[in-house]
C-alpha cells in the first residue's frame, strides 16, 4: 500500500527541498511527480504555489531519526552534534532582528525621517491600497534603520500574498515612487500584522534545520531561493555557528544560501 504526499512551495525545486527535508533524503534522491508548476500571477495577484506528490516507495522512506547501525557514523561522532534549538541562537528574532535585516549602515538611513516623508508615505501606500481595492489602515513611523509602514488590511492574506509577493512588490513600488527626487534614501519597510518578523523567524527555523542536516550528513545541502533581504536572514542567524558556513550561489529568483560543515 503506498501514501502520497504532496508539497508545495512558490517553485517546483523548493518543493522538493521541502519533501527532501521532511523524508530525511537528499533532494536529488526524491522520486516525485509534478501535479502544478505553478503561477507568479500579476503582482502576487492570482499566484498559486508549485505542487508536487511524492510516493513513499522504498527509495521515498523516511529514515528514522536514528538510522540504522551499518549506515549511522561511529557515536563518537554524533557527540559533537548538539542538540541546538533555534531559541538558543534566536535572541535575534525580536523587534531588534528587523533592523538588522532592513536597516541600512548609510548615514542618510540612521538619520530620523522628517515628518513630512512619514506623511508623504502614508499617503503614498493608502492612494495604492484604495485603488486595489483594500479598506486599510495605515500607520507609518521611523523604526531607527528603516521607515515602518504597518498595514491593516480588511484582507490581509490578499494583501500579503503568496509566499509574500504582493507585500514584496507593493514595498519596491513605495520605495521607488518615495524617494524619486529626493538625495537621499531610507528604506520603507511594509508590514501587516507582523508578518515580517514571523517570516523571519520562519526562515531562520529553516536554516537551523539546514544547518543540522548539513552536518549530519557532513555534505552541503542548498536552500530553496529567497531574496536578499532572506538570505541575510540565514547568513546573519547561522553566522552564531561555527560548524557551518554560508554563501550565496546563483542569479536572479534563483539564487540561495548554500550551507556547508566547517572542516
Amino acid at each position: 500500500m503506498t501514501d502520497n504526499r504532496e508539497f508545495y512551495a512558490s517553485t517546483i525545486e523548493g518543493a522538493v527541498e521541502k519533501a527532501a527535508i521532511e523524508l530525511g533524503l537528499p533532494s536529488e534522491e526524491v522520486a516525485y511527480r509534478v501535479l502544478d508548476e505553478g503561477n507568479t500571477g500579476f503582482l502576487g495577484i492570482g499566484a498559486r504555489d508549485a505542487r508536487i506528490i511524492v510516493e513513499a516507495t522504498a527509495q521515498n522512506s523516511a529514515l528514522p531519526e536514528t538510522e540504522p547501525p551499518e549506515t549511522a557514523p561511529a557515536e563518537t561522532d554524533l557527540v559533537d552534534v548538539p542538540e541546538q534549538e533555534p531559541s538558543e541562537n534566536a535572541a535575534a528574532a525580536d523587534s531588534s532582528t528587523l533592523s538588522e535585516v532592513y536597516g541600512g549602515s548609510s548615514e542618510s538611513e540612521r538619520v530620523q525621517a522628517p515628518d513630512e516623508l512619514l506623511e508623504e508615505v502614508r499617503l503614498l501606500v493608502s492612494s495604492i491600497l484604495e485603488a486595489m481595492g483594500f479598506d486599510a489602515r495605515v500607520e507609518v513611523y521611523d523604526a531607527g534603520g528603516f521607515i515602518a509602514a504597518d498595514v491593516a488590511p480588511d484582507n490581509t492574506a490578499l494583501f500579503i500574498g503568496q509566499k509574500g509577493e504582493t507585500i514584496d512588490a507593493l514595498q519596491y513600488l513605495v520605495n521607488v515612487s518615495a524617494f524619486r527626487d529626493r538625495p537621499f534614501f531610507k528604506r520603507v519597510v511594509l508590514d501587516a500584522e507582523g508578518y515580517r518578523q514571523r517570516r523571519v523567524e520562519a526562515i531562520q527555523g529553516m536554516a537551523h534545520r539546514t544547518a543540522r542536516r548539513a552536518v549530519r550528513e557532513r555534505r552541503t545541502v542548498e536552500m530553496p531561493p529567497m531574496n536578499s533581504s532572506e538570505r541575510r536572514v540565514v547568513h546573519m542567524f547561522l553566522s552564531e555557528n561555527p560548524r557551518v558556513s554560508t554563501e550565496s550561489e546563483g542569479s536572479g529568483d534563483s539564487r540561495r544560501v548554500k550551507v556547508s560543515p566547517t572542516p
